[in-house]
Order: structure tokens, then C-alpha cells, then sequence
């Protein structure tokens, strides 16, 4: 695996994170200076369901600064709950395979499991499928009016065998498929610790079994513990099946995960958001942080997938302007496209943002949206850090620490008195990696276990799925 592949910078991570590990929380209700309140700003979104909104990180440039312009792009969920909640119809598939024994995994499986089965009642149903190299129908998918005996069939089981990640799937599938009926919320919940090593291997093949359930009204989550899973697959199989892809750190965090996923099914407010970046005027996109991106291009396409209520998510490009001519400008256009559950339409949103061309000795001033630029700052900043994690020499670590100290107290600083909590938690959780970082490729430091590293990796990848998909931070 590319472990840079994912490797993106940190911002609008979820401020349950920041605030359990130590985060400052701001108190009070002051005003945050808003994407929608700079010059170089798109307006936002009349759309109850979405909010939508986009701006640069400069009204102006020149021949010579900014080499590069940042373009932010926020979307966010109404955060409305249904008073009523739809029955739901779900699969449980646990991974069994070996693996799982190690470190309390498949115990704290199990106990997600009960979590899940005592949130449901009798208007729900549900299926319990486990999986190494084959499938065990623990329950068929029924009614849940037997808590006790589904508990039961949980305790049977033991980990053992290879993984057959596609058997699980299916089965899942199948199960949920089998008692259909109109007005359910209908998902599988796949849990696992490692790569598909059996059964159908291809990511491609696999994606399209959850897209075709996702077609078929049946969607899916991933959730993924331990260090030898595959990330990249977890995330496309979320993403095909409308779904989320969670990771946790310990296992011990997996029935907080499971229940936060149920609560999730039942309050999505957009389905399908797709979000498309087009450079309408003089320019190209250099990078988009957070995704693969190796070329030069004026466009940038992003399935999102659905958005609940409550959640937020953001994306950062770096524009390069293109013409410095007398009167021209790069111009900036967002598209969001999503459907709305409610109505059954579809939905288009578009922001543009404009930056002039500022000739010398030209009276055009050169405003900076602060914000924006301060959340490219962290973004680079977590970049060169992760470049440090990769790297084996402490010429990288020195560059990582240099750009740390230069940018962390601004934008701890900005985040203070603009009451930004957000940018606030970027501040708190760069200083946490970095205090990580230190300790593993600082001067003196030991030599670096591959786990460890394993481990920061999967961390980093998540944080940047998590850029997509988050619940939106309150001022307290």
C-alpha cells in the first residue's frame, strides 16, 4: 500500500476527538468571521437542507505573490432529526478470522454487537452474520422480540480461519434483501480487522457489490480496528454503499462507533452530494488536499456521498493562476449536486469566487481572507509532519518542526479571539501529532516500530476521510 496516498492535511476533525484527548473548548456566542463575510466570498446557500459556500484566500495576486491561491469549499447538514424514526433493518457482519483475537478485538466486537441489538426494538429487524474464509448465519434476518437469544448466538462464536471479506458482504446483502419492506432504513454494518485474503479480492468487484445494493436500497458502513486493514478499500466500499467508513484506535472505542453509526442511518438529510471545482477563468489546480492528485488540471470531481444531519465537511485546492495581463482575473466556480430525501428532487448549488490581477503600480489592494490562509497553514503543516513519519532522516523532522513553530501560535491565536473552534481543535490535535512525532523521530528518539508507524498512518488516512464527514462543532 501507498501510505501517502490518503496523507492530507488536518482541519474540521471531530471535536469529540480534540475535546477527549485535552482540547480547549471556547465558551460564549461571539461571532466568527465566516466564510460568508470576506470580499473574496461566494453567498451562501438559500437551500434549508445544505449549507454551501466557497471562497479564496486572496481578492487579488500578481506577477509575483501569491504564487498560489487556496479555494475552501464548506457544505454542511441542516441539523434536523426526524421526531419519528423509520424502522430499521440491519445487518451486523463481524469478522471472526484470526486476527481478531488479538488485543481484545472480537470481545469488544461482540459487546458493539449487544450495544446495537438493546438500541433497537421491536419495529427494527435484524441479522447477525460472523466471517473468516466462510459465512455463519448466527440469525436470520427477523424481528428483534428476543434480545436475549440473539445475545446468545453472539456468545457462541470464536475467532478463527482467513478473511473472506466478499462472503460477509454478500451474506449481509442477502440478508437484509430477504425481509424488505417499504419505509425501513436498510443497511449492513461491516466490521473488520484486516485485507480480504480469500473469496473475491478485487476492490473494483467489490465496489460494485455495494453499489448495486446501494441501487437495490440497501446501504453500507465499514468500521476498521488494528493496523492491517486495507483503508482504501474501506472507504470506496463506504463511499459505493452510501454509507461511512469508521476507524478506531483501540478496540475499546468499537461500541461507541457502532452506536454513533445507528444514530447516523436515520438522519440523512442529502443523498448522492457530489461536489465538481472548475477554474472558469485563468487558472489551474495545482492540488487538492486530502485527495490523489497528480496532474494539472482546471477541474476536480469529489463524491461526497450522503450528509446527515448535523454533519459538516470541507475541501482545500491550491489555485496557480494562469494570465497576469492588464484587466484579467481567475475565476473559481463550486457545483454541489445532492438529492433531497424529503422531496425526491435533485438539487443544484454554485458559489463562484473572483480574484483580480493586480498590475504594478496598479491601486488595487491585495485583501487576504485570514481564515482560509490559516487552514492551508495547518494543512502544510501536517503534510511536512507526515512527510517526517515517512522519512528516515532528521533533516525532514527539522523541517516539520521549523513550520510548526511558525504557524501554530497564529493560528492557536486567530482561533482564540475569533471564537473559531474548529480551527481551534486543527491547532490542538497538529501540536498533539507533532508532540507524537517528536517522541518517535526526534533528536535521540528510538527506532520506530513498524505498528507504531502502521498506526499513525491509519490515524492520518481516517482524519482525512473525516475532513468529508463531521459533526458540526457548537460554540459552548
Amino acid at each position: 500500500m501507498n501510505s501517502r496516498r490518503h496523507f492530507s492535511s488536518l482541519f474540521s476533525i471531530l471535536f469529540a476527538t480534540a475535546a477527549s484527548t485535552g482540547a480547549p473548548t471556547l465558551r460564549g456566542h461571539a461571532a466568527e468571521p465566516g466564510l460568508a463575510t470576506h470580499a473574496a466570498v461566494a453567498s451562501p446557500s438559500q437551500v434549508q437542507a445544505v449549507s454551501f459556500r466557497a471562497a479564496l484566500s486572496h481578492t487579488a495576486y500578481t506577477q509575483s505573490a501569491p504564487t498560489q491561491l487556496l479555494f475552501k469549499v464548506e457544505f454542511s447538514g441542516a441539523d434536523r432529526r426526524p421526531s419519528n424514526r423509520p424502522p430499521l433493518n440491519l445487518a451486523l457482519v463481524l469478522d471472526r478470522s484470526t486476527s481478531m483475537s488479538a488485543d481484545m478485538k472480537f470481545p469488544h466486537a461482540l459487546a458493539a454487537a449487544r450495544a446495537v441489538i438493546e438500541n433497537l426494538t421491536d419495529r427494527d429487524t435484524i441479522s447477525l452474520i460472523a466471517f473468516n474464509e466462510r459465512t455463519l448465519v448466527l440469525s436470520p434476518a427477523g424481528r428483534v422480540v428476543n434480545k436475549s437469544f440473539l445475545f446468545q448466538r453472539l456468545a457462541e462464536v470464536t475467532p478463527d480461519g482467513i478473511t473472506d471479506l466478499s462472503a460477509g458482504l454478500l451474506e449481509g446483502i442477502a440478508q437484509v434483501s430477504s425481509q424488505n419492506a417499504e419505509g425501513q432504513v436498510k443497511h449492513v454494518l461491516l466490521l473488520t480487522d484486516g485485507k480480504a485474503n480469500s473469496g473475491i479480492m478485487d476492490s473494483p468487484a467489490l465496489r460494485t457489490i455495494a453499489e448495486t445494493a446501494h441501487a437495490k436500497g440497501v446501504g453500507l458502513s465499514t468500521l476498521a480496528c488494528g493496523t492491517d486493514f486495507d483503508e482504501r478499500l474501506l472507504t470506496d466500499l463506504a463511499t459505493a454503499g452510501g454509507g461511512r467508513y469508521s476507524y478506531v484506535k483501540s478496540s475499546e472505542q468499537l461500541p461507541t462507533a457502532f452506536k454513533e453509526e445507528l444514530r447516523g442511518l436515520l438522519e440523512v438529510v442529502a443523498q448522492n452530494v457530489r461536489l465538481e471545482v472548475v477554474v472558469t477563468q485563468s487558472g489551474i489546480i495545482s492540488k487538492v488536499y486530502g485527495q490523489p492528485w497528480q496532474q494539472t488540471s482546471p477541474s476536480f470531481q469529489l463524491q461526497i456521498g450522503n450528509l446527515r444531519a448535523g454533519e459538516r465537511g470541507s475541501v482545500m485546492l491550491a489555485i496557480k493562476p494562469g494570465d497576469f495581463k492588464p484587466d484579467s482575473a481567475l475565476e473559481v466556480t463550486a457545483k454541489l449536486t445532492y438529492d433531497a430525501p424529503e422531496t425526491s428532487e435533485r438539487v443544484v448549488r454554485t458559489a463562484t469566487a473572483r480574484a483580480m490581477f493586480a498590475a504594478a503600480g496598479s491601486e488595487f489592494m491585495v485583501e487576504e481572507n485570514e481564515e482560509v490562509i490559516l487552514c492551508g497553514a495547518v494543512m502544510d503543516a501536517m503534510d511536512l509532519a507526515m512527510n517526517a513519519l515517512q522519512g528516515f532522516d532528521l533533516d525532514r523532522y527539522t523541517n516539520a518542526r521549523a513550520n510548526f513553530d511558525q504557524w501554530h501560535g497564529r493560528v492557536r491565536e486567530y482561533a482564540l479571539i475569533h471564537r473559531n473552534q474548529d480551527l481551534l481543535n486543527e491547532a490542538f490535535l497538529l501540536k498533539h501529532f507533532m508532540e507524537e512525532l517528536q517522541a518517535i523521530r526526534g533528536p535521540g528518539a528510538p527506532p520506530l516500530l513498524s505498528d507504531t508507524q502502521s498506526q499513525l498512518e491509519k490515524q492520518r488516512d481516517y482524519q482525512s476521510y473525516q475532513l468529508l464527514h463531521h459533526p458540526l462543532t457548537q460554540n459552548q
